[in-house]
């Protein structure tokens, strides 16, 4: 039996049309960003916000959820579809691991609950704490959000945050993690951002702010991807993954 693991990113956001050239898409981000700790996962990716059909549960060992410029909370039907395959997955207990977006609509799915931050939005370098052992007590993260989860899932238990975002980081009681911020951004492409949209989108302060985090904190996500890496690794099946139900899926 091959020892390969089949991760499909799911794309729910698009890099800007101006940026993409130079620092590719989110899905691209992310397997660079994680594959160097899992070097033995074939990514695919799937773009259900370009109108791309989600798999078949069994028909990938794990999934990533990326970030977006959207909002869970406007129930567009990629979304919706998209809430229906996360009860799928948490039903079948196949590993997810989301990320910004990912985490907010993971939250939504499972109980809990995405709205605009009344602290508004959040930009640059952050500093997270953890509580638990597996991550360090507290290490710096790149972030770009305006909304967060609220009410935190029934099966979700708060393992990280900060002062901006004290539901950050999650663990749940079946095989899913998820995270506020963005581990698979380089300091090159958050600062891109934070100049891109200053004075439009964000606040001339929140983008000076932000500008200002990038060069005062050190991010290395590393870390970050050895723990997710781990994930994946502690819940490989030894089913035939293109079978549930007793239904066979294509390969």
């Amino acid at each position: 039996m091959s020892t390969s693991l089949k991760i499909c990113v799911i794309e729910n956001g698009r890099t800007p049309d101006d940026l993409i050239d130079q620092f590719g898409s989110y899905p691209e981000m992310i397997s660079a960003w994680i594959g160097p700790a899992l070097p033995e996962a074939v990514f695919t990716f799937v773009s259900p916000v370009a109108g791309e059909k989600l798999p078949k549960p069994y028909e990938y060992d794990g999934y990533i959820l990326s970030g977006s410029k959207f909002s869970t909370y406007e129930r567009t039907p990629w979304m919706l579809a998209l809430i229906v395959f996360l009860q799928q997955l948490r039903a079948e207990k196949i590993p997810v691991f989301g990320i910004c977006f990912g985490h907010q609509i993971m939250a939504d799915a499972f109980g809990g609950l995405t709205e605009k931050c009344v602290r508004g939005w959040g930009v640059g370098a952050q500093l997270y704490e953890y509580k638990t052992e597996r991550l360090p007590a507290q290490c710096s993260s790149f972030i770009f959000h305006q909304d967060q989860v609220n009410k935190v899932p029934p099966e979700a238990t708060v393992i990280g945050g900060s002062l901006h975002c004290p539901h950050g980081v999650f663990e749940y009681a079946f095989p899913a993690l998820s995270v506020q911020y963005h581990p698979e951004f380089s300091a090159a492409y958050i600062t891109a951002l934070a100049r891109k949209f200053r004075g439009n989108l964000l606040p001339d302060s929140v983008s000076a702010s932000a500008l200002s985090s990038i060069d005062r904190l050190a991010v290395d996500a590393h870390g970050i991807a050895e723990w997710a890496a781990a994930f994946f690794r502690s819940h490989v099946r030894s089913f035939n993954r293109h079978a549930s139900l007793g239904e066979p899926y294509a390969s």
